[in-house]
C-alpha cells in the first residue's frame, strides 16, 4: 500500500510496529487510537512466516510492504 501524505521521519518508522506507539501524539489523541493495530497485524504475519515492512520519506508519502510465503500443495 502506498500513499502520498506527509510520510514519517526515521525516528517514527523505528518505533510504528511496538505495541503502543503514536507517532502523532495528537492526531491520535483525536481519532481515538490505541497504538496496537500495526502491532497486531505485524505480529500474525509474522505468524504466517510473512515480513511487514515500511519505508517513508518526510514530504513524499509512505509503502507498506507484506510479503508472504506461497503455499505449496502437493
Amino acid at each position: 500500500m502506498t500513499d502520498t501524505g506527509i510520510g514519517m521521519d526515521k525516528e517514527t518508522q523505528i518505533h510504528l510496529f511496538e505495541r503502543f506507539y503514536k507517532g502523532d501524539k495528537f492526531r491520535n489523541r483525536a481519532s481515538g487510537g490505541s497504538g496496537l493495530g500495526l502491532s497486531i497485524a505485524k505480529k500474525i504475519i509474522e505468524l504466517h512466516e510473512g515480513v511487514m515492512t515500511v519505508h517513508s520519506e518526510l514530504g513524499q508519502g509512505t509503502e507498506m510492504t507484506i510479503t508472504l510465503p506461497r503455499k505449496v500443495t502437493d
